[in-house]
């Protein structure tokens, strides 16, 4: 029987923990069906923020550790105007790279390209 309780209690505190991180996570799609889309052809485990111009706060967000060949979508918010793409290694990490997205009418594709030290975001269409 203290088995069975013990089980049931880590059960429980289980369902908890996962229920209050999909709480606390980024929604990634906002209210638009256009996106972002990045590929990793990387060398390099790597991470994208996405800084959203025009939002009202809260809305920017990262990819985090994806590995090569990982593909992560971003959906532009309703009330974006912009957006701000930075190519990190880590979200605390300095920008390695950089990419503007200027027209959110239409769905933009890019790639993780290069090396350590030569990593590239480069557009690629959709």
């Amino acid at each position: 029987m203290r088995t069975a309780r013990r089980t049931a209690f880590g059960l429980a505190a289980g369902a908890t923990l996962c229920a209050s991180a999909l709480a606390l996570a980024p929604a990634a799609h906002a209210g638009t069906d256009n996106y972002i889309k990045i590929t990793n052809k990387a060398g390099i485990v790597a991470t994208t923020c996405y800084e959203w111009q025009g939002v009202s706060s809260g809305k920017d967000y990262c990819h985090e550790a994806y590995a090569v060949g990982q593909t992560r979508t971003a959906h532009f918010p309703a009330d974006a105007t912009s957006a701000v793409i930075d190519l990190k290694l880590s979200k605390w990490d300095r920008a390695r790279d950089s990419a503007a997205v200027k027209d959110l009418s239409k769905n933009h594709c890019f790639e993780i390209r290069g090396l350590l030290g030569s990593e590239k975001l480069i557009e690629t269409g959709c």
